[in-house]
């Protein structure tokens, strides 16, 4: 077996068992993947937040779980649509919006359920870790975005940040807490009231949205939150932009080209659901006279 096919096989295993656990979690049973894209009843679902995308390569299987984990909470605590009712129309401040909703839903995990909350911490704390490595924080948009998720999580949890994190994020913590005090201090008391929680949430991202274009203004930078698509590389908003994006509710197109992982299986393309397949009888589908009349020219041909 080819390492391609290994490593497909793996992703699908990876995906079946994550789903069940949604599933499960979230109370809804028509749910599945799909090219590592979540879907209900054949409809892809938003991407929800950066940290709920794990790498195969990169991340261990209980980063999996908690992610997971955390999509389950999504679906169950959350009114999708109240939430885009109340999300706020500009791009950055949407995705700092949809952040810290899905930090208010993971702080809804039960003390009885003391598994899934170590899912969770470990996968945020995974990913954080991975934000620290990619260089994204040493930059003044990446370690402020960084600071912000770090203390809205702490201050819903209530779990401490690990030292490490939290002597980095300690300067650009106590700036950011400077503006956002009030609405901070009231997400943990609103958690339970996804409105009343959105409105504290919109203030933040509000203000955040503003810190960054006032960082590219002493940068002397033209960029703007309406421009995150063209942000310097290394500022965190285009990692969170393109996980976000993919939740638009989009096709998503492949090129033509040469699949190694196709090439590789033994077993051929394999099909990803057969939630719409269905057998017809094809003489049922054509009128009595022009089956008669195709009957004649076939007969005629022969």
């Amino acid at each position: 077996m080819t390492d391609a096919r290994l490593r497909a096989r793996h992703q699908q295993q990876v995906e079946e068992l994550c789903a069940a656990a949604i599933r499960a979690l979230a109370g809804e049973a028509d749910l599945h993947f799909r090219g590592r894209r979540l879907y209900r009843a054949g409809h892809p679902l938003p991407a929800f937040a950066p940290h709920l995308h794990p790498s195969l390569e990169e991340d261990d299987f209980t980063s999996f779980r908690g992610a997971a984990d955390g999509i389950a909470l999504r679906l169950a605590y959350s009114d999708r649509r109240l939430h885009d009712s109340l999300a706020p129309d500009d791009p950055i401040e949407r995705l700092i919006f949809d952040l810290l909703e899905q930090l208010r839903v993971e702080s809804l995990a039960q003390d009885a359920m003391p598994g899934l909350r170590r899912n969770l911490r470990h996968r945020f704390r995974q990913w954080s870790e991975a934000f620290v490595q990619s260089g994204l924080t040493e930059s003044a948009r990446g370690i402020l975005l960084f600071s912000l998720a770090q203390a809205v999580r702490t201050r819903l949890s209530g779990e401490a940040m690990p030292e490490r994190t939290a002597d980095m994020v300690e300067t650009t913590s106590v700036m950011l807490i400077g503006h956002i005090a009030h609405d901070l201090a009231a997400l943990r008391r609103t958690r339970t009231d996804q409105r009343a929680f959105a409105r504290h949430a919109r203030a933040i991202a509000a203000t955040t949205c503003e810190l960054l274009a006032s960082r590219d203004d002493e940068r002397g930078d033209a960029d703007d939150c309406q421009d995150g698509d063209d942000a310097p590389d290394r500022t965190g908003l285009r990692l969170l932009m393109a996980q976000s994006s993919e939740g638009d509710g989009g096709v998503a197109l492949a090129d033509a080209g040469t699949s190694r992982v196709l090439e590789a299986s033994s077993e051929g393309y394999r099909v990803f659901t057969r939630a719409y397949d269905r057998e017809v009888d094809a003489e049922s589908l054509v009128r009595a006279a022009l089956l008669a009349e195709y009957r004649e020219r076939l007969d005629a041909r022969i």
